[in-house]
């Protein structure tokens, strides 16, 4: 096999798994990645999460939403999903967005950049600033950096693929009214929604997910210490 046959290899063997995708794609304790050796504990939680969720028979979309305060790498765990997702499963549709558009393009979308150029599959997708694709199907394998409007809700419906990933960042921003439109995607089976926060309000459709909603959402509270 070919380098590039072994990481395809890869990505067909890691369909379910998030975890093992991003240790395999990454030179972990070399170079820019040295004293790392890998995800930290939350992670890896919530990876197992989404592997047990794809491996069983359960048909209701995946829904996790994360709180925790700066620096407990929210973000960074956004990006690798988005690169899993993207690699290993098939035509998927992917839409990311964060509370501000200044968030979205110099914090969350920075970060794919970032993890991107580390992959070693980076060869195969293109990264722009409002895009991010597989550059043998521009079209229809494809991740979206989507600035949200309540003017422009729609842009976050219609979304009805087998393969579909979306990203909330810095969710207890977002307006309710993008969340209520996003609910309208999730009709297959097989799909997740992440939404990660500060948690710092005590109403809103973010609120909810750890409160009224806490039964649809697994839910994580990180201390960022």
């Amino acid at each position: 096999m070919t380098p590039d046959e072994e990481l395809q290899e890869a990505c067909v063997r890691f369909r379910d798994d998030p975890l093992a995708y991003t240790l395999f794609m990454y030179d972990w304790g070399h170079e820019s990645l040295v004293g790392w050796d890998g995800p930290d504990e939350w992670h890896r939680e919530v990876f197992q999460c989404i592997k047990e969720y794809l491996g069983g028979a359960e048909d209701s979309p995946l829904c996790i939403a994360i709180a925790s305060g700066h620096g407990a790498a929210k973000t960074t765990l956004m990006a690798w999903l988005v690169l899993w997702f993207m690699s290993c499963r098939p035509h998927p549709q992917v839409v990311v967005t964060a509370n501000t558009e200044s968030q979205l393009n110099t914090r969350t979308w920075r970060e794919l950049a970032k993890w991107h150029k580390l992959a070693s599959n980076k060869g195969w997708f293109e990264w722009t600033a409002t895009s991010f694709y597989l550059k043998a199907h521009p079209e229809t394998w494809k991740a979206n950096a989507i600035p949200w409007s309540e003017n422009n809700s729609e842009a976050f419906a219609g979304t009805h693929e087998e393969s579909v990933l979306v990203g909330f960042d810095e969710a207890s921003k977002i307006s309710d009214k993008i969340f209520e439109v996003t609910d309208g995607i999730f009709t297959t089976k097989k799909n997740i929604w992440i939404v990660a926060g500060n948690g710092t309000r005590n109403s809103g459709r973010f609120y909810e997910c750890f409160n009224k909603h806490k039964r649809r959402w697994k839910t994580w509270n990180i201390d960022s210490r």
